[in-house]
């Protein structure tokens, strides 16, 4: 492999779920090229999956009319020893505290619970009309389904593949603001890993 090798995308799409495969594809191809084993390559598509959903689902919310379009910006950066990606988002803000304190703990006394009252939280959330998630999963509780959707699985699903996460708001009265306020109007949404095991002899 070629020293200082490094592949670099940026695209600006229309906020629709059927964008996410296309820009995962891509991405799958990229990790190929850079020779990532394939057990990184399915830990980083799944990170990127989740935030590029995310980003769509954020934005379509905060789309006032169905007629006016918003875009979702995403970047990333591969290197023989690093991935970098940002996406920006036009949606509400992720309240990063919030969420992962809302989001189920599997060693808590009381999981079922949490995730019976999190599973009503975020299907309210999910939007009604055509777009929507697009990976929705669900596991079995004492023979009962529940239906996992929601930002909060998803971030816990991030945060475990990457080594760094970032998150600025784009706010219509401070410009770059660090909480989500009813100014919010977007999100920039940074996350790394370094290569695991990689020898660059």
């Amino acid at each position: 492999m070629a020293k200082d090798k490094e592949i670099v995308f940026i695209g600006s799409f229309v906020a629709k779920t059927s964008i996410v495969a296309e820009i995962i594809n891509e991405l799958n191809q990229d990790l190929l090229k850079m020779e990532y084993p394939q057990e990184e390559i399915f830990e980083i598509t799944i990170a990127m999956d989740e935030s590029v959903s995310n980003a769509v689902k954020a934005t379509i919310e905060n789309t006032p009319e169905a007629s006016k379009k918003l875009y979702i910006t995403v970047r990333y950066n591969i290197t023989e020893t690093e991935f970098d990606a940002t996406i920006i988002d036009r949606g509400k803000g992720l309240d990063f505290i919030k969420t992962l304190n809302t989001t189920p703990h599997s060693k808590s006394n009381n999981y079922r619970n949490q995730l019976m009252d999190y599973t009503a939280a975020s299907t309210d959330a999910v939007d009604a009309g055509t777009e929507s998630k697009t990976h929705p999963s669900s596991l079995t509780i004492n023979n009962e389904n529940v239906s996992l959707n929601g930002v909060g699985a998803g971030l816990k699903i991030i945060l475990s593949y990457m080594d760094y996460v970032f998150i600025e708001y784009i706010d219509k009265k401070e410009i770059i603001a660090t909480n989500v306020s009813e100014s919010t109007d977007g999100t920039i949404f940074n996350m790394k890993r370094k290569r695991r095991n990689f020898n660059n002899e």
